[in-house]
């Protein structure tokens, strides 16, 4: 059972890793071409999708690794940290590639 729910959590951080990676290709290949600002955009792209990735299975590892609490329940530490990091991330790729967009950088 915990075993199948590491899985299902991973495979789901690695489908959020996706997003990043297309919109990687869409700035990379856009008819302008490729420009500085785009560059940079991809590769920190790339970066938020590789994190992504490793926070599937830093997570995946403790979602296997659960513990006892004293009153006979499995815990498991919340990924409140990773999805609010990557969150941050993403966010400020957005705004990153909005301003890319909307003045041609």
């Amino acid at each position: 059972m915990r075993a199948a729910a590491g899985e299902r959590t991973e495979l789901a951080w690695e489908r959020s890793a996706l997003g990043p990676l297309a919109a990687a290709a869409l700035l990379l290949f856009h008819h302008v071409g490729p420009t500085l600002g785009r560059v940079l955009l991809v590769a920190a792209d790339v970066l938020l999708a590789l994190v992504i990735i490793w926070f599937g299975r830093r997570r995946d590892r403790r979602i296997r690794s659960v513990r006892t609490d004293s009153s006979g329940r499995i815990t498991v530490s919340d990924g409140g940290r990773e999805v609010v990091g990557a969150a941050v991330a993403a966010t400020a790729i957005a705004l990153g590639t909005a301003v890319v967009l909307a003045f041609g950088t």
